[in-house]
């Protein structure tokens, strides 16, 4: 192997290292003050998979979020149906078990991992960058250093790296990069092939964007001169051989747990393929890249792509494919740069040809990892073309640094509570109705009915057939005090999902609050004899018996509520005040 310039390569630290970790680092510090939103609830706080090590292992037999047993009609099937990663859970298990549910230390973590994917984008910058023969210029140096900070602080990375949820790209990213690292960093030693093989196994198993790894490998080694022992095909398969070992090892954990299936569109009619939208999703996100405001949650939905992106997205692929093709013999830093940005992409237009939604800024943070390469050696050719000029060059790069991690500071807070990120987007991506009623949702949780009101009578009457959109008007009809509306809303979603516990639950508690006491009781019932253990069900009917005076019977279910929640406060003072009434000893 021809790899002498990269052994004298190592992660020692450096000023330039420690700066890019710092500054990585200090982007984010207002992370720190974020809580847990959106998908961090049910994955962190809800998650019964995390109870214990027993339960954690449902995580490697089941998709991400099969946790969640709500059955789901055709309409409401979801593209998470066939993701798999078991080690998210593994982390936020371990998390939990450390932290509880307190939110900094969740974010300080993730920060760390981007701190270190930083790292570790640096070094590959400087072994691309470095000449063969030469080592690395003080433009290499330079170019490469402003390509790390580049990746640092790049407002796109905010959605990955200020919420919790996003950890799953983060540290994708950083295995494939560390799996690149043993292998270019320690050619031709099996023991480090079968290390990187298990790290891409991890990859893989915290998203299934890692499946690149070979592919990005492959277009490195060529980058930084690396060859096989042995000439031709042979000595590149004996090379990558060990790494078969972690796809057969994750291909068998999949196929047992989601088997051969493919996230599918949400709602139903939508097969076939659009290459319109494709081809308007890579404007989207590749123009993110270049030009990273505004920042946005998600994107309109069913709507026609626009041309402009259409035409974006053209121009940008073919620019792209057209560079690969002309570097395809050099195989330099521009071809390693195009492979590490189209190749993690690969899999998301894959999604949006099949009609799945595709936009979300987390997909571009292991793409970034070549938009950074790619700008990092066109930054060495302007200092090495233009030396008159190097500090007017110089200066330009740093100010395209300072202006991204002002962006990056400013888009963080929008991630700091669930208000914030919907409102933020609500107001980037109106006429969504299913996003009005997530901020609805998220009125409702802070206890603000009124505005929650407003949000959710324009989403449900949208959506008429959205369970929890439905279930939430109710809610909040019910905490405005309008029992009426309450109830018919209540009644109204059991004709979706006849038969729901909750619905039922909470239809019993309007019930009550109306003085139709009977007709409570009666609901309260029939919630326990479609779920027997709920604590909840037991403690409100006994309750209401006692309020209608009849504390014999409401001390069967107030014991068993206390029976199935011990430290529930009302449950043993319900169960209280009905001994005393028959008088028993409390």
């Amino acid at each position: 192997m021809t790899t002498a310039a990269v052994r004298r390569s190592s992660l020692r630290p450096s000023p330039h290292s420690l700066l890019v970790f710092v500054t990585a680092l200090a982007v984010y510090a207002g992370a720190l003050r974020n809580g847990l939103v959106y998908d961090d609830i049910p994955l962190v706080v809800q998650n019964p998979w995390l109870r214990s090590l027993d339960t954690l292992a449902e995580a490697f037999q089941r998709p991400l979020f099969a946790f969640d047993d709500e059955p789901a009609s055709q309409v409401d099937r979801s593209p998470a149906e066939s993701y798999f990663r078991p080690l998210a859970h593994v982390l936020f298990f371990a998390q939990r078990a450390l932290f509880g549910t307190t939110a900094w230390p969740y974010h300080l973590v993730l920060m760390l991992l981007h701190g270190l994917a930083s790292l570790l984008v640096g070094w590959l910058l400087r072994e691309c960058l470095r000449r063969p023969g030469e080592g690395l210029s003080e433009a290499g140096s330079w170019a490469a250093l402003a390509g790390a900070l580049l990746f640092a602080v790049h407002p796109v990375h905010t959605e990955s790296v200020a919420w919790v949820s996003g950890c799953m790209d983060v540290a994708a990213t950083l295995m494939v990069l560390l799996s690149v690292r043993l292998m270019v960093g320690n050619s031709g030693s099996w023991r480090w092939a079968v290390g990187a093989g298990l790290l891409w196994f991890a990859g893989l198993l915290f998203k299934e964007v890692a499946v690149v790894f070979p592919v990005v490998l492959w277009a490195t080694d060529r980058a930084v001169g690396v060859r096989p022992a042995r000439p031709g095909l042979r000595g590149w398969v004996l090379r990558y051989a060990p790494l078969g070992l972690g796809l057969l090892g994750y291909a068998a954990l999949r196929l047992n747990a989601v088997g051969l299936s493919l996230p599918v569109p949400v709602g139903s009619g939508r097969t076939g393929l659009y290459p319109l939208h494709m081809l308007a999703l890579a404007g989207k996100l590749l123009g993110k890249l270049l030009w990273p405001h505004p920042l946005v949650l998600t994107i309109p939905v069913r709507v026609p792509p626009e041309p402009t992106e259409i035409a974006l997205g053209a121009v940008l692929l073919v620019a792209l494919l057209g560079l690969l093709w002309w570097k395809r013999r050099d195989a330099g830093p521009a071809f390693a740069g195009c492979v590490w940005l189209l190749a993690p992409l690969l899999p998301v237009f894959f999604l949006q040809l099949r009609g799945v939604e595709a936009y979300a800024e987390r997909f571009l943070y292991l793409p970034s990892v070549g938009f950074c390469l790619l700008a990092a050696t066109g930054l060495r050719g302007l200092l090495e073309r233009w030396r008159e000029h190097a500090r007017a060059v110089k200066l330009l790069s740093g100010g395209v640094v300072v202006v991204c991690s002002v962006l990056t500071l400013v888009r963080v807070p929008t991630w700091h509570d669930e208000i914030s990120l919907w409102e933020d987007t609500v107001a980037m991506t109106p006429g969504q109705p299913i996003l009005r009623g997530y901020l609805g949702a998220a009125y409702l949780k802070a206890r603000r009915p009124e505005q929650a009101l407003e949000e959710l009578k324009v989403a449900a009457g949208a959506l008429p057939r959205s369970y929890q959109i439905q279930s939430d008007l109710a809610v909040a009809y019910a905490l405005l005090g309008r029992m009426d509306l309450a109830i018919v809303q209540f009644e109204r979603i059991l004709q979706l999902r006849p038969g729901e516990p909750v619905v039922i639950h909470n239809l019993g508690l309007a019930l009550r609050r109306t003085k139709r006491m009977e007709e409570a009781v009666a609901r309260f019932q029939e919630a326990l004899r479609l779920a027997p253990r709920r604590a909840d069900s037991h403690l409100e009917l006994g309750r209401t018996l006692l309020q209608m005076g009849r504390p014999a019977e409401a001390v069967a279910p107030l014991e068993e509520a206390l029976r199935l929640h011990p430290e529930s406060e009302p449950a043993r003072r319900g169960l209280q005040q009905a001994r005393m009434a028959l008088g028993s000893p409390p």
